[in-house]
């Protein structure tokens, strides 16, 4: 029996892993350690629960730091010795997070295998996004299997002089438990009742807004292009999930920032979002899950950062870097609201099978 622990700590890398857990926990060949590092505590029992996804152990990261130096200093010896007892035969670890930088790093110390999912993105930029660059490359540096989600992240490991026999393109998790959650009853049951307030005739604009580096100045900025893409045309509404950074809650409720068709809202439920993702005319956003699910969706999509790490949906043209810049953001959203043309679906990320790869390769190349 192979056992594996699997570690995660937010929102996203729970829906990315849910479906590799899944798929390790059916194979009979393995034993399966969940261990959640809890940056993400609150928002993360409704995707646990979702999923069923029951953690072996909860270590509650949010509630014992502020920030990386402390995330550091608390995680490391709670995995060293969560790592000594459950002996694992290889950790597996998911995206950039600080988080999975820190786990990567404990199962290096004690020669434990890291095995990367959602290995090979990079922005090329140290400090864009930060810390997430430094973190992924770190983790490559250490990982023993790299599952990466396109052909051009394999290429970036590729150029790095990573071993091609450990790099495997395996399609992106995401659009597994994407396509899991949309075939499912509890997606027909779950649409929000708001939704129903919205006229038709409406344009829809969901954003996303929570990256460190668009905290301060450059959130007041996306702020002002909506209210500007709102002045433009009566039609329009913008939809607001505000994350539950103090920091972000701070910007996003000051006042000159109201407006009656700015709508801001808690922090939508995965079922929730995904129904409001459908009614989308258009998607801003600085999270890369909702980036690549939009595409694989068909949505129009503009992207609130300088750099992107998902350079397929900009070299297709799918989609656009507007970053922070006001009348930047306002021009373009404009543009594609205006336009008649309907974006067809792009998704360079699989057909929905990345986790049985996943699973299977683990077991073949490293186990057999």
């Amino acid at each position: 029996m192979i056992k594996l622990v699997v570690t995660f700590g937010t929102r996203p890398e729970i829906i990315k892993l849910a479906p590799v857990i899944q798929k390790l926990e059916s194979h009979k060949g393995f034993n399966i350690v969940k261990i959640h590092t809890g940056q993400h505590d609150g928002l993360a029992q409704d995707m646990l629960s979702l999923f069923g996804i029951k953690p072996d152990h909860n270590l509650k990261s949010l509630a014992s730091t502020k920030d990386l130096f402390e995330l550091t200093e608390f995680l490391l010896p709670k995995l060293k010795t969560l790592f000594l007892n459950e002996q694992p035969d290889g950790v597996i670890v998911q995206g950039d997070t600080t988080s999975s930088y820190l786990c990567a790093m404990a199962a290096f110390y004690l020669k434990i295998p890291v095995f990367h999912v959602e290995a090979g993105l990079r922005s090329f930029d140290l400090y864009n996004p930060f810390p997430e660059e430094i973190n992924r490359k770190q983790i490559t540096t250490v990982s023993e299997l790299h599952f990466v989600p396109t052909e051009i992240a394999k290429q970036n490991l590729l150029n790095e002089h990573v071993d091609s026999k450990k790099v495997f393109n395996t399609g992106n998790t995401v659009i597994d438990a994407l396509f899991q959650i949309r075939n499912s009853e509890k997606y027909n049951r779950s649409k929000p009742s708001f939704l129903e307030e919205i006229e038709p005739s409406q344009k829809l604009i969901l954003v996303t807004a929570h990256r460190s580096e668009n905290i301060g100045k450059p959130l007041r900025s996306i702020l002002s292009g909506l209210i500007d893409i709102l002045n433009r045309d009566d039609s329009r509404l913008v939809l607001l999930p505000v994350h539950p950074n103090p920091k972000v809650r701070e910007i996003v409720e000051a006042s000159e920032f109201s407006h009656k068709r700015l709508r801001v809202i808690e922090p939508l439920d995965y079922l929730s979002f995904q129904h409001v993702l459908d009614r989308s005319d258009l998607v801003l956003t600085d999270s890369g899950g909702i980036q690549e699910e939009a595409a694989a969706l068909g949505k129009k999509l503009l992207v609130l950062r300088k750099t992107t790490e998902r350079t397929e949906l900009i070299n297709n043209g799918y989609t656009k870097l507007v970053g922070s810049e006001t009348k930047l953001i306002a021009k373009e959203a404009n543009k594609m609201l205006m336009s008649s043309d309907s974006k067809s679906s792009f998704n360079p990320y699989g057909n929905g099978d990345a986790s049985k790869k996943i699973a299977e390769i683990i077991s073949s190349v490293y186990y057999s």
